[in-house]
């Protein structure tokens, strides 16, 4: 129930279908397969989780991305909240509550 990255990292000659056989015997064991690296396996994660956000509960409020916590964010994941609550926030900062950096106001209607 984990997800696997399936990824050859020696310089090798690594038929498809080789690639296709193992994800035939991870289905239904893992949670998710991907071809690519640990760090590919993570930015699909981010993407996927962010696509399950309902941006609506956002509608007209002030949002602040925070910046700074205990795990990495990649900055992919950044611009891609950012891309996905523009479009319905009122204001959109970045940082932590008692030092924001603002990044986009709704214009006045």
């Amino acid at each position: 129930d984990k997800m696997v990255a399936i990824f050859c990292s020696v310089d090798a000659i690594v038929p498809v279908w080789a690639y296709m056989l193992v994800a035939t015997k991870l289905d239904g064991v893992a949670k998710n397969v991907i071809f690519g690296t640990q760090e590919l396996a993570k930015s699909f994660l981010f993407q996927e989780t962010l696509q399950q956000i309902d941006v609506e509960a956002y509608r007209d409020k002030m949002v602040v991305i925070k910046g700074c916590g205990k795990k990495e964010v990649p900055p992919f994941a950044y611009v891609e909240i950012t891309r996905l609550l523009k479009p319905v926030v009122k204001k959109l900062m970045y940082g932590e509550p008692c030092s924001t950096v603002p990044l986009y106001k709704q214009p006045r209607k």
